[in-house]
């Protein structure tokens, strides 16, 4: 059934547009199909909200949050990496309303981990160029209607780049019952259990290439959430986790690298919740060089990685 129904929508249009513009029928008849169409369009649109919806309630009621819920809906309707980006438009719109109008200081069990991100210096870059990119339309653009199409554009993707930082802000990490949440704004989530926890390391690495954001190594097992190309905390796991990026969940990882403003707190908090014993002072050393492992973890990334124990993005609210 829900197969059908999303051939049958595209089909459709395709046919409406056929119809339309084809003048292969009498303008009589070309009214009667057209309706008929459209009753058969209404029906089948009314028929995919229905099933969006009803997934949407059921996943909720299993523990899924809104916005993974959401997601879980939209992919009755639309294969799952576009209904991924598809629910990406709306939550940009409310990080940007939550940054800008409802900011508030962090709970006790939230923790920040933007500091250095890159994010803000290309939020800086694209302020700047985008008054230099609205004078050259005047200049080198002849026809006003492009222009104006340019710059609402422009301003559109500036609205995008601003929201996108603002998801740093008011999406942090943050401990929940059975494990923590982690983020990188909208461009990356994952979960994972307290129990899968096996160590947590209050230690610095650097990510492949220094990269921002979610990198993954799959021949180590290692994923990366980096802010400015570096982590702060790592997290060793009994079995692997998949985190979620963008459009496509990335391989499984059973060392994570986090980058963290408070690795400390973070790093106590986790042991607390995990029943870990407190953390040794680190010995002096040299940091780690770019994109190795750090001593601490050096010996489990040299090991064999055990079955894949998936964890579902939005279990656990």
């Amino acid at each position: 059934m829900k197969r059908m129904l999303k051939w049958f929508l595209p089909a459709l249009i395709v046919a409406e547009i056929a119809l339309v513009w084809g003048n292969v029928l009498d303008v009589s008849t070309a009214l009667l199909v057209g309706g008929a169409v459209e009753g058969l369009l209404l029906l089948v649109v009314a028929g995919e909200i229905a099933l969006m919806v009803r997934d949407y309630r059921r996943n909720r009621a299993a523990g899924l949050n809104v916005e993974a819920a959401v997601i879980e809906g939209l992919s009755v309707l639309l294969p799952r990496p576009v209904a991924r980006f598809v629910a990406l438009e709306p939550r940009i719109w409310i990080c940007l309303y939550r940054w800008a109008l409802r900011r508030r200081p962090l709970a006790a069990d939230e923790f920040r981990y933007s500091k250095r991100s890159m994010m803000g210096t290309m939020l800086a870059f694209v302020v700047m160029v985008v008054p230099v990119e609205t004078l050259a339309y005047e200049f080198l653009i002849p026809w006003p209607w492009l222009r104006w199409v340019l710059f609402l554009a422009t301003i559109y993707m500036t609205l995008w780049v601003v929201g996108l930082y603002a998801s740093l802000q008011v999406l942090p990490y943050r401990l929940e019952a059975d494990g923590i949440r982690l983020h990188y704004g909208l461009l990356a989530d994952g979960f994972v259990p307290y129990a899968q926890i096996a160590d947590v390391v209050v230690e610095r690495a650097k990510a492949p290439g220094g990269q921002e954001g979610l990198r993954v190594v799959p021949q180590r097992g290692a994923a990366y959430l980096a802010a400015g190309g570096r982590t702060d905390l790592t997290l060793r796991l009994h079995e692997p986790v998949v985190l979620q990026g963008l459009i496509k969940a990335a391989a499984p990882a059973r060392v994570l690298y986090l980058a963290a403003d408070d690795p400390a707190r973070l790093g106590a908090a986790l042991r607390d919740r995990t029943g870990l014993p407190a953390a040794e002072p680190p010995a002096p050393g040299r940091a780690p060089l770019r994109g190795t492992a750090p001593p601490a973890t050096a010996a489990l990334l040299a090991e064999s990685r055990p079955a894949t124990h998936r964890i579902a993005p939005g279990a656990g609210e």
